[in-house]
C-alpha cells in the first residue's frame, strides 16, 4: 500500500465504523469520474453492491500529493484500485463469485492486455499529445483543482505520463511520431480484440457484469465520452459499435443522471431590502484574503518541508537567476490516471 501514511491527514480522521468512503476525481460528460482507477472502483462497487460513500468534493488539504483514488474504511486507507477491489472481495462484495476458475484466468489475461496495449495509448492521448494537452487536459484539470494545485499538478501529470509512455513504448532511437504510431497501433488491436470477445453479449461473461466489465469500462468510457480535439483513437473506438453500446448500457443501468438533482443556483444581483441580511462585515474581504494567503503559505511550506515539492535556484543564460520546481513522484506503474 503506497503512500497510505502520506494520504492520511494530520488529525488522523477516521471514518465511522462500517462506512466506506472514496475520494476520487470528479466526473464529467455523464461519467461519475474521469479517472480510470476511480472509475474502476466505482463500477466494481456498483456491480458488487458495495455501499461506498463517494466524496465529490476533493479534500486536497488531506491529500497534498493530489493522487486519487483514496479509499477509507475504519482504520484502512488504500490508494490503489486493485487493493480496494480486493478489500471489497474480502468483505463479501464479490462481483466474480459465480465465475469459474477459467473465467477468472481470462480476467487476469485481459486486464494485463489492457495495461500493456491500451493504457500507454490512453496516457499518450490525454497527456502527451500536444493538442489534447494544451486545449483539453491541462485546462480541464486546472479548472477542477483548487489553488495553488491548479498551477503545478497538470504539468506534473503530464511529465509522469511522458515518462511512462517513454519507458513502455519509447526509446532514445524513436521520434515522437514513431512512438505515437506504435501506441495507437497497439491500442487499436486491443480494442478490436475486446470487441470480438464481447460480441453481441451485454457483458463479457453473460448477463451480469464482473470485474472484467469494470476494468474495460473504466479504460474506454472516458476515451469515448471526452471531447478530445485530437481524436484518432476515439474515432476507432466509435467504430466498435458493441463497445459503445457496452459503455452506454453501464452508464444507464448503474450511473443514471439523478432527475431530482438540484441545478446550480443562479446568482441573483437584485439588491436586498433594507434589514434583510443587508449587513456586510466591512473587514470581510480583508479577512478572506488573509485566510487564502495563510492557507496557501501553510500548504506550500508543508510541501517544501516534506519533500513533495523541490525548489532549485539555477543560473540563467542571461546572467540572472531562475527558479525551478518539481513535484516528487514515486508512483509505480499503473495508470495515472489519465492521471
Amino acid at each position: 500500500m503506497s503512500d497510505a501514511n502520506d494520504i492520511q491527514d494530520v488529525e488522523e480522521e477516521k471514518t465511522e465504523n462500517g462506512v466506506m468512503e472514496l475520494d476520487c476525481w470528479k466526473g464529467d460528460w455523464g461519467l461519475p469520474s474521469v479517472d480510470t482507477k476511480c472509475l474502476n472502483i466505482l463500477a466494481y462497487a456498483k456491480f458488487a453492491g458495495a455501499p461506498i460513500k463517494v466524496n465529490k468534493q476533493m479534500k486536497l488539504w488531506r491529500n497534498l500529493r493530489v493522487r486519487f483514488p483514496v479509499f477509507r474504511s475504519a482504520h484502512t486507507v488504500l490508494d490503489s484500485d486493485r487493493e480496494v477491489i480486493e478489500h471489497l472481495r474480502v468483505n463479501d462484495f464479490n462481483a466474480d463469485a459465480e465465475l469459474s476458475d477459467q473465467q477468472r484466468a481470462d480476467i487476469l489475461a485481459y486486464t494485463a492486455l489492457l495495461e500493456e496495449k491500451l493504457l500507454p495509448a490512453l496516457l499518450h492521448t490525454w497527456w502527451v499529445d500536444a493538442r489534447n494537452y494544451t486545449e483539453f487536459s491541462r485546462p480541464w484539470y486546472a479548472e477542477a483543482l483548487q489553488f495553488p494545485f491548479n498551477y503545478f499538478t497538470p504539468g506534473h501529470l503530464h511529465r509522469v505520463a511522458e515518462t511512462k509512455v517513454e519507458v513502455t513504448r519509447g526509446g532514445d532511437h524513436l521520434q515522437q511520431d514513431e512512438v505515437k504510431q506504435i501506441v495507437l497501433k497497439d491500442a487499436k488491436e486491443c480494442l478490436n480484440l475486446l470487441s470480438e470477445r464481447l460480441g453481441k453479449e451485454d457483458f463479457f461473461f453473460g448477463n451480469a457484469p464482473t470485474s472484467l466489465d469494470a476494468v474495460v469500462f473504466s479504460h474506454i468510457a472516458p476515451l469515448l465520452k471526452a471531447p478530445l480535439p485530437s481524436a484518432q483513437l476515439q474515432h476507432h473506438l466509435k467504430c466498435c459499435d458493441n463497445l459503445c453500446r457496452f459503455c452506454s448500457r453501464i452508464v444507464q443501468r448503474y450511473f443514471p443522471l439523478d432527475p431530482n438533482a438540484t441545478p446550480p443556483k443562479k446568482t441573483n444581483n437584485t439588491p436586498k431590502p433594507h434589514g434583510e441580511d443587508s449587513y456586510d462585515d466591512p473587514h470581510k474581504t480583508r479577512n478572506q484574503i488573509f485566510a487564502v494567503v495563510f492557507a496557501t503559505a501553510a500548504m506550500i511550506g508543508y510541501a517544501l518541508v516534506s519533500g513533495l515539492v523541490k525548489l532549485q535556484i539555477v543560473d540563467s543564460d542571461q546572467g540572472g537567476v531562475e527558479f525551478e520546481y518539481d513535484v516528487a513522484d514515486d508512483d509505480e506503474g499503473g495508470d495515472s490516471e489519465q492521471n
